[in-house]
């Protein structure tokens, strides 16, 4: 199993070692086609992945391996041909192992570790999730060499937010089960093409829930502590972000900004009022961005004659880049920044946290909706100008 799934939350995953004496742990198995060979354990620590000893895999392809685990450890057994076994162990556990060499990912199996069991039930569902995401990459790109880019672009926009969604559901079910296991640790970093599933804005329930079992059974493991801490460092930011959302919800006026444009005439929101708004945070460097133009170009060719302008803030740190992207994109509308990055005063000012996003104004300046892509930006545009 790919162990890129769990390193994006390392910090999270320092092991304590326990004190005193130690029930052990066994893992032990039959790997098929490693007869006579040598398995290395790997251990995912604060800061890296550290060898810890090797085991020897006997005639017929057997081979057994004790350690302690006071608190929960994140392992690795690698192959030679540097294939992965993800487990998560701790005392008590006997995880019994069964896979085929060479095609460790489609034969693996594991049973008596229960934290072991849910890591492969969360890679297993990882490796579907990628399959899925293959065969849409490569049904992309023959239609891409058909033309129609911008409905292209749009559907495979579509099909990833549907997998996307699919996954969000299937990571809240298994924490809702699991809330008080170790492993859920691993689900809260779940992600998908290096997307995180969760996001703590919207789901720091969850990050509560897998907190609170977490602290209860592990008080002193630095796995929970670093968790906690976590928590407790969200707690203001997301209560910041709920007064934000109290300023920038749906039917609040949209809090005006001045900005400078690429010629440095300053171009303030308001001056656009009486128009339908797309008020779009973008930059240059932002290939999610990038994807999402030429629909943005297709919907302001279609209804800009009707009452819609586009207002884009870009978060570009020097006018060059900002400028060559306009240039190649194709994008014939109004643009303005202070070129500072997330420091961005519009970025500030509306909580943006990530992009592309976007706001869509009436024509007083009031939001009706917000982070409008692809179809669902000409679904909302077609009933604005009916």
């Amino acid at each position: 199993m790919k162990r890129s799934i769990i390193q994006i939350f390392a910090v999270l995953l320092a092991i304590s070692s326990g004190c005193g004496r130690d029930k052990e742990f066994t893992i032990s198995g039959h790997l098929e086609g490693a007869q006579g060979d040598t398995l290395t354990v790997e251990e995912m620590t604060a800061n890296a992945v550290e060898m810890r000893t090797s085991i020897r895999i006997d005639e017929q392809g057997n081979f057994t391996f004790k350690d302690t685990a006071a608190n929960p450890r994140f392992l690795f057994l690698r192959t030679r041909a540097n294939e992965y076994m993800t487990l998560m162990v701790i005392n008590g556990d006997n995880a019994v192992i069964s896979a085929e060499v060479g095609n460790i990912s489609k034969t693996y199996k594991i049973s008596g570790s229960r934290q072991s069991e849910l890591v492969f039930e969360l890679n297993s569902e990882l490796l579907l999730a990628t399959k899925i995401l293959d065969s849409l990459e490569n049904q992309y790109q023959q239609l891409k060499g058909q033309g129609n880019d911008p409905q292209v672009d749009a559907w495979m926009k579509g099909e990833f937010d549907k997998l996307m969604e699919n996954q969000r559901s299937f990571i809240r079910t298994f924490i809702e089960r699991n809330a008080n296991e170790p492993a859920s640790l691993l689900a809260l970093s779940h992600q998908v093409a290096r997307q995180p599933v969760l996001n703590p804005r919207f789901d720091f329930k969850l990050f509560e829930k897998v907190d609170a079992g977490l602290m209860k059974q592990y008080p002193t493991s630095t796995l929970a502590l670093n968790l906690h801490k976590y928590i407790v460092a969200m707690k203001p930011q997301l209560e910041s972000n709920v007064n934000l959302e109290k300023t920038t919800g749906s039917g609040k006026l949209a809090a005006d900004f001045t900005l400078p444009d690429p010629n440095g005439k300053e171009i303030s929101l308001s001056s656009l009022r009486g128009q339908y708004v797309l008020l779009d945070f973008w930059a240059a460097w932002c290939s999610p961005c990038r994807r999402e133009n030429p629909a943005l170009v297709e919907a302001y060719k279609k209804y800009h004659s009707k009452g819609f302008e586009i207002m884009q803030v870009s978060l570009d740190k020097t006018r060059e880049d900002w400028v060559n992207a306009i240039r190649q994109d194709g994008l014939n509308w109004i643009h303005v920044s202070d070129l500072k990055y997330w420091g961005s005063a519009a970025a500030k000012l509306y909580g943006i946290e990530s992009i592309p996003a976007n706001l869509l104004l009436d024509k007083e300046g009031k939001i009706i909706a917000r982070n409008l892509r692809g179809a669902a930006l000409e679904s909302a545009l077609s009933q604005l100008f009916k």
